[in-house]
């Protein structure tokens, strides 16, 4: 039984690392012919992301608009619109369809969105906004250039 256990465990840690490939980090992708990974979801989790980018650039805009006005309270209520708290309302099954660099980057955004609030709650700088607004368009910019949303038939 002891020379068994080794194999047991061996086949497990296997098995449970296939699954966490499987289930978190693969996603549900296959390469488009424009050269970026399509990711086949369902309509309902396509028009979830797509809303959620929409809020996105609505977010940048109500940004660009506080840096130009130097309103601290602008910037920061359009970084914390779309921050990390937006996470948690993303549907059930739509991470499992994600490969982990596109939830990578969606996190990031999350972040840099909540950075940038934070930074205009604390201590406002326009440059530093506009610098951290870069930062997150390039994240927008990677993040079109290398992915597309393929609705899934069920």
């Amino acid at each position: 039984m002891k020379k068994l256990l080794p194999i047991f465990l061996t086949v497990s840690v296997l098995l449970n690392l296939g699954l966490v490939y499987f289930f978190f980090i693969k996603g549900d992708t296959v390469q488009a012919e424009d050269n970026r990974t399509a990711i086949a979801v369902s309509p309902d989790n396509r028009d979830f992301v797509l809303a959620e980018m929409r809020l996105f650039l609505e977010s940048v805009q109500q940004i660009n608009q506080g840096i130009i006005e130097e309103d601290a309270g602008k910037v920061a209520e359009a970084g914390v619109q779309s921050g990390g708290s937006a996470v948690d309302h993303a549907p059930p099954g739509l991470v499992k369809s994600l490969p982990m660099a596109f939830k990578t980057l969606g996190f990031s955004t999350h972040q840099i969105f909540d950075d940038i609030a934070e930074s205009a709650q604390s201590d406002f700088k326009p440059k530093k906004s506009r610098e951290q607004l870069d930062l997150l368009l390039k994240n927008c910019v990677a993040c079109h250039r290398n992915y597309k949303l393929e609705t899934k038939l069920k």
